[in-house]
């Protein structure tokens, strides 16, 4: 906003200061003027490099906070490998770059000052030689050239103040320039133009030769086809790689499917919008990312707006209640950092109790006892069963006990499903989900 005022009052400056100037002589006016074209040739000469560089210190300066972020949040690896030394190193050559950088940009802006002011200074001197002559041809006396100088310093200040608001805006427009192509990115997952509505309530999914491949070209999924009924659980198990979190990134529309399609309510989920969908999921992941606030603003986040007693409700249907009374502060304590200030088995119960906050139609489950130890994984898959009990949910695990507890169990090999059917089915029929079971358990 400063910039566009000084725009506009060096602008009204300036013409006012060149009328007085002109009924006072018309050829010293003229000629005052004639720095303009070599001033707009300096600017436009300056303007590219002015916003080149801008955007090089900007990619180098987030390229040290980058390198500062992961050495701090790696801390632990950096240590257990003793790479310290490494890793300042690595910080100081990021650091390095970008001290050049922003040498290179003050050097620019130096010489692009010189320049400006070199131009005035010539400017001034030819006038003055000018009206020296006028002065003592006799037609203008002494008093109305010095009177002139004094004019043409108001004239000269504007054009000077516009050439460094001109490289102050190509500087600030190659900083956003670095936010507009984020803003920019097109969405790899649109919404339809005119969506489908959701029905209220429990539906089918149902999966329709559904296949994946990311960008690089690696096909994940192939022909997928299987239903799952309203209320019913299914676990999804397989080998590392065979497909299981892309099959349950689709539902929520990380990704849309390369072939086939899914529906929910017998809806292509492409005809719907993307926060209708997902206002009818609630989403447990591996690792529970919680945000810098407290326990209670952290569970209520499954949704806003809930009343604290709803929020104590779930807490208490997700078995969270007493580990967050025994807190400094209860429900006002604050996690820290994604939740640094509270263990993984709370970290869990807490991304369980937003889903019973939540309480939504579709549950999705993404590894949610993995990295937890045996004693911790018991006590949540029961906290985890009651859950399950009320929605669509689907289930994706490694953990071959806990399938053992859904309704039915979809077995993937290399993005193809293999198998399906019921635990104890399953294993009778020494498949491919027997030998999962025989090389987990023995």
């Amino acid at each position: 906003n400063r910039g566009f005022a000084t725009i506009l009052g060096s602008v009204l400056t300036l013409v006012g200061t060149f009328v007085v100037m002109w009924r006072m002589s018309p050829l010293l006016a003229l000629l005052s003027l004639g720095v303009v074209p070599l001033l707009m040739m300096a600017i436009l000469r300056y303007a590219g490099r002015i916003r080149r560089e801008t955007a090089a210190l900007q990619a180098q300066e987030s390229d040290v906070l980058a390198r500062a972020s992961e050495g701090l949040s790696s801390i632990r690896v950096v240590h257990a490998f003793g790479r310290e030394s490494h890793e300042v190193d690595l910080f100081r050559r990021e650091a390095r770059e970008s001290l050049e950088a922003n040498l290179r940009l003050s050097m620019t802006n130096v010489a692009s000052t010189l320049v400006v002011g070199t131009l005035l200074a010539l400017g001034t001197a030819a006038l003055l030689w000018v009206g020296a002559g006028e002065v003592m041809a006799g037609r203008m006396t002494l008093g109305d050239l010095l009177v002139f100088l004094a004019y043409l310093g108001m004239l000269y200040s504007p054009l000077e103040q516009l050439s460094y608001t001109a490289w102050s805006m190509e500087g600030a427009a190659a900083a956003a320039q670095r936010v507009f192509e984020v803003l920019d990115t097109p969405d790899d997952v649109p919404d339809p133009q005119s969506p489908a509505r959701l029905p209220a309530g429990p539906g089918a999914i149902e999966f329709q030769g559904v296949g994946f491949q990311y960008a690089r070209g690696d096909e994940v999924l192939q022909g997928l086809t299987f239903r799952i009924q309203p209320g019913e659980s299914v676990a999804v198990v397989g080998g590392t790689g065979a497909g299981k979190t892309t099959l349950l990134s689709l539902l929520p529309r990380f990704y849309d499917p390369s072939t086939g399609q899914i529906s929910i309510h017998g809806i292509d989920l492409r005809n719907l919008a993307k926060q209708d969908l997902r206002s009818r999921q609630a989403l447990v992941l591996q690792e529970t990312i919680l945000l810098s606030g407290t326990v209670q603003e952290n569970i209520a986040y499954g949704r806003l707006g809930a009343s604290f007693r709803e929020i104590e409700i779930a807490a208490q249907e997700a078995q969270a209640h007493e580990f967050i009374l025994a807190l400094p502060n209860g429900y006002q304590t604050q996690v820290g950092e994604r939740g640094v200030m509270l263990s993984g088995g709370q970290r869990q119960r807490i991304g369980i109790a937003r889903a019973f906050l939540r309480d939504a139609p579709i549950l999705l489950l993404d590894e949610p006892t993995s990295a937890l130890d045996a004693t911790t994984e018991r006590e949540l898959l029961d906290v985890l069963g009651k859950l399950m009990s009320r929605p669509t949910t689907l289930l994706v695990t490694h953990r071959l006990h806990a399938a053992h507890r859904a309704d039915r169990i979809l077995v993937l090999e290399k993005g193809r499903l293999v198998e399906e059917g019921k635990g104890e089915e399953l294993l009778r029929r020494k498949g491919a989900y027997w030998r999962l079971w025989q090389a987990t358990n023995g």
